[in-house]
């Protein structure tokens, strides 16, 4: 279960990085509004994608696929979480 949780993780911080440097890329700038629920709207997606692909999978035994797809919700909400936090923060206090 470790293996998929480290998984879950690794693509709970892709999605993040991969969808900034995106939209960098594109040269795209985000209002503040827009900011902060891009990351909520991200957990979203991926807490679908987990309660679909981890009890479907095969990785784990039966018992542990429903219990491992809500621990990794609950991690992609933190996560997600966090990073809207950190950017609520660093534009009410710049500095």
């Amino acid at each position: 279960m470790a293996a998929v949780l480290a998984g879950g993780i690794i693509l709970i911080w892709l999605a993040l990085s991969g969808g900034r440097a995106l939209l960098g890329a594109l040269g795209v700038t985000l209002h503040r509004r827009a900011a902060l629920i891009a990351p909520l709207g991200l957990a979203l997606a991926e807490s679908l994608l987990f309660l679909l692909a981890v009890p479907a999978g095969e990785l784990l035994p039966e018992p542990q696929r429903w219990p491992a797809a809500w621990a990794l919700v609950v991690l992609a909400w933190l996560i997600n979480g966090a990073v809207t936090a950190r950017l609520w923060r660093a534009r009410i206090n710049p500095h």
